[in-house]
């Protein structure tokens, strides 16, 4: 509790203006939309782009097998989340990766992480660049292995497409 406080001071408030995908968040940034990509984790896609096409490629699986997934991981942010929503960003958020998205741990002003809360609920997957803070990393592979280990999310509704793109994703 006393490290959702710190962080909490430690960021950039911004309203949210919308959901656009599992990963990414549209939000009202120094009076102006930017995209925000939850960082260190990642998450299926729900619409057909270049990403989806390499995932088909790389799992053996059809777009009407993959797109569900991203679908219901879309749905469940956008319970978590509602556009007019207060949350605070953390991290470098003068650096965008090749989408143009600024990479952050993204907090609801209740103190969850919305990066954490995703893996943990089965809905996305952790990323282990080296440039991630040591602290995010082991967070979102405890939330990882909990979520497998009680198999909540993608993991009961759609075990072997999950498995699947979780696999190809090395």
């Amino acid at each position: 509790l006393l490290f959702s406080s710190l962080l909490i001071a430690a960021g950039t408030q911004v309203e949210l203006v919308k959901v656009e995908d599992a990963d990414t968040l549209v939000v009202k940034l120094d009076g102006r939309e930017d995209r925000i990509q939850l960082l260190g984790m990642d998450a299926p896609e729900d619409t057909q782009n270049p990403k989806l096409k390499v995932d088909m490629a790389r799992t053996g699986l059809t777009a009407g097998e993959l797109l569900p997934l991203g679908h219901e991981a879309t749905e469940y942010l956008r319970a978590l989340v509602k556009p007019g929503d207060m949350l605070l960003l953390s991290g470098d958020l003068k650096k965008r990766d090749r989408y143009g998205r600024i990479g952050a741990e993204v907090t609801m002003t209740n103190g969850l992480s919305i990066n954490t809360t995703l893996v943990a609920a089965g809905y996305a997957r952790p990323l282990k660049p080296e440039t991630l803070p040591q602290e995010l990393r082991d967070r979102l592979q405890q939330a990882w292995l909990q979520a497998r280990e009680q198999k909540l999310g993608l993991w009961a509704s759609q075990p072997a497409a999950f498995q699947a793109w979780v696999k190809a994703q090395k």
